[in-house]
């Protein structure tokens, strides 16, 4: 499972830093703004998902090859992340975007949505960090396929990299 991460992870790097990657994201503005603005109405329809618990709407909007990376490294199927919300596992009162940045990709075929998020689960603190949601247009239309989030931390001292 690590090799899937590390790869995934390595993929959207690449993708993002390479020209081909970057002459994409600014080839046909107005299809890539009307692309961005249909995937982040989506995304604003899986954040409501979440906090509803609407399995339905979240099976819908996933790839089958769904992966789910938590901020603290746990990795999820679809499968997996499904059947807790189904089981109650984690409850979230809020979860919601605080800014996202679309990146299209491939000819509008992928994108890559990255940004801040804040979410609240049901007894616990407030939560903010950032991700990156990777998404797939397929036949039957576009696809949440991969998201990564890792917490925001202030700083204090000279822990760690900048």
């Amino acid at each position: 499972m690590k090799v899937l991460i590390c790869g995934v992870s390595l993929l959207v790097a690449q993708l993002l830093s390479t020209p081909a990657g970057a002459a994409a994201a600014g080839h046909g503005a107005a299809v890539d703004n009307d692309i961005g603005a249909h995937l982040l109405a989506l995304e604003k329809k899986r954040a409501e998902a979440i906090v509803q618990r609407d399995i339905p709407a979240l099976r819908e909007l996933m790839d089958r090859y769904y992966r789910h990376v938590e901020s603290r490294g746990r990795v999820r199927s679809k499968t997996d992340l499904l059947t807790a919300l189904e089981r109650d596992e984690f409850h979230f009162e809020t979860y919601e975007s605080e800014s996202a940045e679309v990146q299209i990709l491939n000819g509008g075929q992928s994108a890559v949505i990255a940004g801040v998020f804040r979410s609240q689960q049901k007894g616990r603190k407030p939560f903010r960090g950032r991700y990156v949601h990777v998404w797939v247009h397929e036949p039957d239309g576009w696809k949440n396929t991969y998201h990564q989030g890792t917490e925001i931390r202030l700083a204090s001292g000279n822990q760690g990299c900048d």
